[in-house]
């Protein structure tokens, strides 16, 4: 097999104890050579890509990449992911200027190269939600709307990137207004994503993002309050158009800040 790939047989060797990431050009070849045609070929090409992509986080190393490394682990494979975000835009939608000027002001980016290896990092991630099989549904309270995160122009071209990016048919955004009714309802204390996948072996996650430390969550009675939250928070959220509308104006009113 190593001579039909053209390969060591010492690399031959660590690929099938699992100590080596095949690319996905070799799994190719090794298909070509064992005549594996049809189907079965597509799965197992579909399967080396996945592997390929789910394994990105592994080179980034120190202790803030621990926390990348984690969340990109939880996300990884998710069909539904559902966000409720309080002071920010998402990290799943935010454009390269705005998490580059977001990170920007933590020590532990203060090296240019540590910055640059977060940013792309960032825009990895993004790239489930390429698959239109994974859906996203972020709850945004109203004042990621209107504060100042960043500059007047980032923020401008950010909230056009989200106009753009919810008329995908995966993807829903829905701004929770100031003005909603929601004296009845469950606070949400803070924010936080819930995970669901397509295996029933794969447990349902709830993770809290903090200044600090991050929560992953699994207990049964966590997960179904903050189901419930989400579920009581997105009946007060503007619909669809509304949203867009309302993400529009945010865009045009920064436009004008920064002129």
């Amino acid at each position: 097999m190593a001579a039909l790939v053209g390969w060591q047989a010492s690399e031959l060797s660590r690929l099938e104890n699992g100590k080596l990431r095949p690319d996905l050009s070799v799994v190719m070849d090794i298909l070509d050579a064992l005549e594996v045609i049809g189907g079965q070929r597509e799965i197992l090409i579909s399967m080396a890509r996945d592997a390929n992509q789910r394994g990105w986080w592994k080179a980034m190393v120190g202790p803030m990449f621990e926390r990348y490394r984690q969340i990109a682990e939880i996300e990884a494979g998710a069909t539904d992911i559902r966000q409720i975000t309080l002071l920010f835009v998402p990290g799943l939608l935010q454009t390269e200027e705005y998490t580059r000027a977001r990170l920007s002001h933590y020590p532990s980016f203060a090296d240019p190269a540590a910055l640059q290896t977060a940013i792309h990092g960032r825009l990895t991630r993004q790239k489930l939600l390429d698959n239109e099989e994974t859906k996203y549904s972020v709850i945004m309270d109203e004042g990621v709307l209107h504060r100042r995160t960043c500059a007047p122009p980032i923020l401008t071209d950010q909230f056009r990137h989200l106009v753009k990016i919810a008329t995908r048919p995966n993807i829903s955004i829905r701004v929770l207004p100031f003005g909603a009714d929601i004296y009845e309802r469950t606070p949400a204390a803070s924010a936080f994503t819930l995970f669901r996948y397509a295996s029933p072996d794969d447990p349902q996650v709830g993770f809290v993002e903090t200044n600090t430390v991050d929560l992953v969550l699994s207990d049964a009675e966590d997960l179904a309050r903050m189901e419930g939250i989400f579920q009581e928070f997105w009946a007060a959220t503007l619909n669809a158009e509304d949203s867009s509308r309302m993400l529009e104006e945010a865009a045009e009113r920064f436009q004008r800040e920064g002129s």
